[in-house]
């Protein structure tokens, strides 16, 4: 079986190579060589998308860590896991937090007794002033002693108040032994599901921020939402606006494609290694709830986004714009130091290929909106590239028999 289906595979090359000969002795390809390919401008529909990769993410997602330090002594929940807000997630160690609770509770009771007692000398200090100064004017008191007395109220005054200030410092370091304590039992902020489970027991948590190893002990995600998290080329991110259309596939999903909009577009680039110039772009799925479900946060995604769209104008295929770089004095009657390049087109005509400045808009990946420069019907050179850049304007061009357009057609294999 083998050798035979070799042998057909060579008769079939054979053949196809004969078939080219003959093509070549009587078909004028020479002639078809050495013309340009064509095409008119036409009226039609473009619309302009963008694609970039990413990853799925939950809309919300939290990462929960701890503001005190201490060995995790139970975790309450497991990977995968549906928690509602309130629900118990990790509790860390609280003896050594209870102890300096006891510490600090007794600290503010000794600092509150000794206020109370200067506070006692400050009165009676301050009631026995007026009397001193009554026997002072009578002539029954020296001036040397009446100045001590008011040194001494005016000392049980700094006193009270220095009594009443520490009285409070111990408070308020009261209050934040307890609020530490309170929070060495995590409970979850939101509903959601865990995500990522990546504490143990026996483990210490550590406060600080989310990079360093132990602060986060787990991520919470609010499953109701998913959003693909793309990140979109520089010149590109120009172009992408809040509330775009998109679809979204995922890898790990064939076939299923994910219908969505542009929510966030960022203003700023993470400036790391690779992505450097690259923008996050947040897209919010829609779609069955069954769906949604299938989706996981971290899955590989690809968006495309319907940037814009214009319907019935005229189109000029993409291969047919070439640029030329503007000379010295179109730069300066547009007020620019430099030349800039300019948009052209070969308009054939009579047999010359006849250079068009144009300007065009939006594009596919065939062609551009036409704004300027042309007419329906027109034809314009499409190629061979190498050929249209050497052209110059007014050159001789013959032109193939049959237009780029209607090529296409007879290859389409009918339905």
């Amino acid at each position: 079986m083998a050798s035979r289906n070799t042998k057909l595979f060579v008769g079939g090359a054979i053949g196809l190579v004969v078939l080219m000969a003959l093509g070549l002795a009587f078909g004028g390809s020479k002639d078809e060589d050495s013309s340009f390919s064509w095409d008119a401008v036409a009226k039609g529909d473009i619309r302009e998308t963008i694609s970039a990769s990413g990853e799925i993410r939950a809309k919300t997602q939290i990462n929960i860590g701890t503001s005190v330090a201490g060995e995790i002594k139970a975790i309450h929940v497991v990977d995968g896991q549906n928690v509602k807000a309130g629900d118990l997630l990790v509790t860390i160690d609280q003896e050594r937090l209870r102890q300096a609770q006891a510490q600090a509770q007794a600290i503010l009771e000794a600092a509150r007794q000794d206020a109370s007692r200067l506070e006692a000398a400050m009165r009676r200090s301050v009631d026995s002033f007026p009397r001193y100064e009554s026997l002072r004017q009578q002539g029954l008191m020296s001036d040397e002693d009446f100045r001590q007395q008011k040194l001494a109220k005016e000392s049980a005054v700094l006193s009270y108040n220095s009594a009443k200030a520490n009285v409070a410092q111990n408070d308020a370091n009261l209050k934040a032994m307890q609020d530490g304590l309170s929070k060495a039992t995590l409970r979850a902020p939101i509903a959601g599901r865990v995500t990522s489970l990546k504490a143990e027991k026996g483990e210490t948590a550590i406060p600080g921020m989310s990079n360093l190893p132990g602060a986060t002990l787990m991520i919470i995600s609010d499953m109701s939402e998913m959003q693909a998290e793309i990140k979109v080329n520089e010149s590109e991110v120009v172009r992408t606006k809040v509330g775009q259309t998109a679809q979204v596939s995922v890898e790990s999903l064939p076939g299923k494609v994910f219908q969505g909009s542009v929510i966030e577009v960022a203003t700023g680039t993470e400036k790391t290694g690779t992505d450097a110039n690259l923008y996050k772009v947040k897209v919010l799925l829609a779609g069955q709830r069954a769906d949604l479900d299938n989706l996981r946060p971290g899955m590989s995604a690809r968006a495309v986004i319907l940037t814009q769209e214009a319907k019935g104008v005229l189109r000029v295929p993409l291969q047919a714009v070439l640029e030329r770089e503007g000379s010295l004095e179109e730069a300066q009657k547009q007020g620019l130091l430099a030349p800039t390049n300019r948009n052209i087109v070969l308009l054939s005509k009579d047999g010359k290929a006849l250079e068009r400045l144009v300007q065009v808009g939006i594009a596919n990946t065939q062609f551009f909106e036409l704004k300027e420069g042309l007419a329906e019907g027109d034809k314009v050179l499409t190629g061979p590239i190498r050929k249209l850049k050497d052209l110059k304007d007014k050159a001789s061009a013959k032109l193939r028999a049959r237009s780029d357009s209607d090529l296409a057609k007879v290859k389409e294999p009918k339905k």
